[in-house]
């Protein structure tokens, strides 16, 4: 497929020296590699920096990029460490001249099987209006059994992987925004590109079940819920799903840290096109999923969408 086909890779990194190696055999065995792959490491203090030199050493198409501590020692929100990725990424395939038509995002605890990416990429190029693609990510046991699939939003590509169109990536501008994957998704949609899921492709979590700092990732994705304006009741149906079928109580965190924000005063966002989507727009999503999980209620409804 020649320059239809290439893409540049982005992966966000933090104390995850121990799943690199592991990650870039999966990369390396990809039936087509990237022509060029940008770690972005948010100063990692772990083997992190010594693992990126043995890789470029390498392969000289992958460049890992450290970022400096923060002055806290905090660490930064995933969504600022794949934007500045990106940003690397187009700076250095101009420089280089590597021409391509997609950008994949891929975090560092997913093992793609060999033939997923240019997969999700030929079935991109089918249509000229899609912008991002993906697939279901299931966290597997170590003895091989499917724990869980992590949830999908009203349809919206997961930020774990992500297949974009270059020229959307372009159109929607790469910002470190609250809830990066749905705010992007959404300008994405808005400005006319298709978001898919492939429920029939599916790439593995590597770590599954452990989430470094659960409770705090949780809890900021609350408060970045309070910051773009999401209605309090799809937070907390988001949360009892998350109970319910996966018996997952950490996303409890989510409304502790939705609350706290509201409390703090924390500002809210004034832009009409997330606040319509993350209020009434995602309830109205939430609303048509719960209908058509109901018994006969949901055939007919189903019947009638379709």
């Amino acid at each position: 497929m020649g320059y239809r086909s290439s893409y540049v890779l982005v992966t966000p990194v933090r104390e995850e020296a121990g799943l690199l190696d592991e990650l870039a055999a999966t990369v390396r065995a990809q039936d087509r590699r990237p022509e060029l792959w940008v770690i972005v490491d948010d100063g990692s203090t772990d083997d992190t920096a010594n693992r990126l030199r043995r890789l470029q050493s390498r392969d000289p198409w992958i460049h890992g990029v450290t970022l400096p501590r923060t002055a806290r020692g905090d660490p930064r929100r995933p969504a600022q460490l794949v934007t500045a990725g990106f940003r690397h990424a187009a700076e250095l395939a101009e420089a280089e001249g590597i021409d391509h038509r997609y950008v994949v995002n891929l975090d560092a605890d997913l093992r793609c099987p060999p033939g997923l990416i240019t997969e999700l990429i030929e079935r991109a190029e089918r249509d000229r209006n899609v912008g991002i693609v993906s697939c279901v990510v299931a966290e597997v046991a170590d003895d091989g059994r499917v724990e869980r699939h992590r949830e999908v939003v009203d349809g919206m590509p997961r930020a774990d992987l992500r297949v974009w169109r270059r020229a959307c990536v372009e159109e929607v501008g790469m910002q470190p925004a609250p809830r990066w994957a749905e705010t992007t998704g959404l300008r994405a949609r808005n400005r006319g590109w298709s978001t898919l899921v492939y429920d029939d492709l599916v790439v593995e979590a590597a770590t599954p079940g452990v989430v470094r700092d659960a409770w705090q990732g949780f809890r900021s994705d609350g408060a970045e819920g309070w910051e773009v304006g999401m209605h309090p009741l799809v937070l907390a149906g988001q949360v009892v799903t998350a109970a319910v079928q996966d018996r997952d109580l950490r996303r409890v965190a989510m409304l502790a840290g939705y609350m706290e924000a509201a409390i703090s005063g924390k500002r809210r966002s004034h832009d009409p096109e997330l606040r319509e989507y993350f209020g009434e727009g995602l309830l109205r999503a939430q609303a048509r999923t719960l209908l058509s999980r109901v018994p006969m209620v949901g055939r007919r409804f189903r019947r009638r969408q379709s």
